[in-house]
């Protein structure tokens, strides 16, 4: 599923190299935890597989699922099932939780070939998940992110994990 041989990566304001020749293999089912101390680039190889831009690859290559992703741009990464849960989620002023979920399963649909969710269809399967992990549907009226506590902020990434369904 995914393969990471002798990467070398950087950061492209000030070209400081954060991974030397990393190798990593994740089979399909298995699970892998990134473990080391601060600084020692567990970010960066999270942000590197996102596909952000203010790092570089300067050597060695990523496989998933058999393919090269360094070409892939992050909307190509997400559509190909490789979501990146951050840290600290970022808050979007102005657009609310439930129509962010919605663009982002219907462009995810869109890039499939699908057709995109009628509304009943997406509330049905946006209030089977909020339920399975005790989610006020209000919170998702609220703007993303906004005002949410630290868990609310978990919730609503493990909220768009279990709708857009990611591989990795």
């Amino acid at each position: 599923m995914l393969e990471i041989k002798n990467l070398h990566a950087r950061i492209v304001d000030d070209g400081t190299e954060i991974i030397r020749g990393l190798n990593l293999t994740v089979k399909a089912g298995e699970v892998a935890a990134i473990m080391g101390p601060n600084g020692s680039g567990k970010s960066t190889l999270s942000y590197i597989l996102a596909g952000r831009e203010d790092y570089e690859v300067t050597e060695g290559d990523i496989l998933y699922n058999g393919q090269s992703i360094l070409e892939m741009d992050p909307a190509e990464r997400a559509t190909a099932g490789i979501f990146l849960a951050f840290q600290y989620p970022m808050e979007i002023p102005g657009v609310a939780t439930m129509e962010f979920l919605k663009v982002a399963m219907n462009e995810q649909r869109k890039a499939r070939g699908e057709e995109p969710l009628k509304v009943p269809e997406f509330l049905k399967r946006v209030k089977e998940a909020a339920a399975s992990l005790s989610m006020d549907m209000n919170m998702l009226k609220r703007p993303l992110n906004v005002g949410f506590s630290g868990g609310e902020k978990k919730r609503a990434e493990i909220l768009q994990m279990k709708l857009l369904e990611p591989k990795l």
